[in-house]
């Protein structure tokens, strides 16, 4: 079976007008919730960074022994440096969309990243 020309614009347009459609649900219609670090230590939280584009942020917790230095930039979130023994939580690396998280056990220090945008509705279950 041979196409024609006109099937041959035929399918060119409906590929065109598909890929505008993605574009446009992704650009325009998705909700495009603000991202935050809420730090947590001993299970209290200690601070909410934003995560945004262009910001940076440094939180050192604890003294001279026992810290953790947490730093943010540009949208994302992790453990820089800290003393304990197995260097998990700096290994972990950077963290920047919602459910991820570092933990650091030996200090009891969780860093959650969530987001202010409502759930989609593949999200909610009970």
């Amino acid at each position: 079976m041979l196409l024609t020309k006109a099937d041959k614009w035929l399918i060119a347009a409906l590929l065109a007008a598909s890929a505008g459609g993605i574009g446009l649900n992704l650009a325009l219609l998705s909700p495009a919730g603000a991202q935050e670090a809420q730090i947590y230590r001993d299970g209290t939280l200690v601070q909410t960074i934003k995560l945004r584009a262009g910001y940076r942020e440094e939180l050192r917790l604890g003294g001279t022994e026992r810290y953790n230095l947490v730093v943010a930039d540009d949208g994302r979130v992790r453990i820089a440096a800290a003393d304990c023994p197995d260097q998990l939580c700096v290994r972990t690396g950077w963290v920047s969309a919602a459910p991820q998280q570092i933990v650091c056990l030996p200090y009891r220090v969780v860093i959650k990243v969530v987001s202010t945008a409502p759930p989609d509705v593949d999200d909610i279950t009970k």
